[in-house]
């Protein structure tokens, strides 16, 4: 019996930390938080933080998409590409628990928005 639970611990202790987590909380002036899976609480810690949930760029490679400058990144690692608007693919993020970002062949640079909750960042 002893040897079910110590064999279980140790399979649950390594496929935690088999886990990626795709979304990192960038803080200005802090180092990158890279523990989230949901973009969505990403998101709402970011806004409480002035700070802004981007792309785990070591979890997760943006595609070079240049039909549309943005990208949907799922919680899963996967993405949807072809936004070419930022303010939908920010919309469909929330809905799905995602992050949007610029994909890697974006010609587009963002404009800080000076009053958005993050100012941008």
């Amino acid at each position: 019996m002893i040897k079910i639970a110590t064999a279980s611990a140790l399979f649950f202790a390594s496929s935690i930390g088999a886990i990626a987590a795709p979304f990192c909380l960038v803080i200005p002036n802090g180092t990158p938080q890279c523990i989230y899976v949901d973009g969505a609480s990403c998101a709402a810690d970011a806004s409480r933080q002035n700070g802004s949930c981007q792309v785990n760029p070591a979890e997760v490679r943006l595609p070079a998409s240049r039909v549309g400058e943005y990208c949907l990144i799922m919680p899963g690692g996967s993405s949807i590409c072809g936004y070419s608007d930022g303010n939908v693919c920010s919309r469909d993020a929330l809905r799905q628990k995602g992050a949007c970002s610029l994909s890697a062949g974006a010609t587009t640079v963002r404009i800080p928005d000076a009053y958005a909750p993050n100012a941008g960042r």
